[in-house]
């Protein structure tokens, strides 16, 4: 085994565990609402993936993870009215990967346009998934697990391009080099 090879699982490895250390924990704020750092993690993770099939293995290991040990925020696991977002962390990881490759200079911005583009659609899988297991008209579907978040979810944004653009540079190199 290559040593660039050796690189990328242990990278791997250790974001996968991060995302299942750090998705566990919630903040409440009140009724209902609890913000959890799941998809601070994602972002992060896929903005440093060496490619998209590294980000489809740990958000796919992670999902599968949570199904039986809980890992999931307020450490849960198994299925649940929110599971559709941890789906979307699958299905949306092949679009923050992709979506920071375009060229756009400087990289924040290319990171903020592939992030926002990736929450949005975190957004549209997770309330559907909640429509359905609810039985709940999709408005009413965006107002319980849309609305409440979008400010934490900003912030999250921000914070994720921060901590990708400081260990990119100094941490987190591709594992090719």
């Amino acid at each position: 085994m290559s040593p660039s090879s050796v690189r990328r699982i242990t990278k791997n490895a250790l974001m996968l565990a991060l995302l299942c250390v750090v998705g566990m924990f919630s903040i409440p704020l009140g009724d209902n609402i609890k913000v959890s750092l799941q998809l601070l993690m994602v972002m992060i993770i896929c903005l440093l993936a060496d490619g998209v099939v590294d980000c489809l293995i740990i958000t796919g290991s992670y999902l599968v993870l949570g199904l039986f040990a809980p890992v999931y925020a307020g450490f849960s696991s198994g299925i649940s009215p929110t599971f559709g977002f941890v789906i979307s962390f699958v299905a949306v990881s092949p679009v923050y990967y992709f979506m920071n490759k375009i060229p756009i200079k400087p990289t924040a911005l290319r990171m903020a346009v592939a992030c926002v583009t990736g929450l949005l659609l975190v957004y549209a899988i997770g309330s559907i998934f909640l429509m359905l297991y609810l039985g709940i008209d999709f408005p009413k579907a965006l107002m319980i697990a849309v609305v409440p978040y979008l400010p934490f979810d900003f912030a999250k944004i921000v914070l994720a391009i921060a901590v990708a653009l400081a260990l990119q540079r100094r941490v987190l190199p591709p594992a090719n080099r």
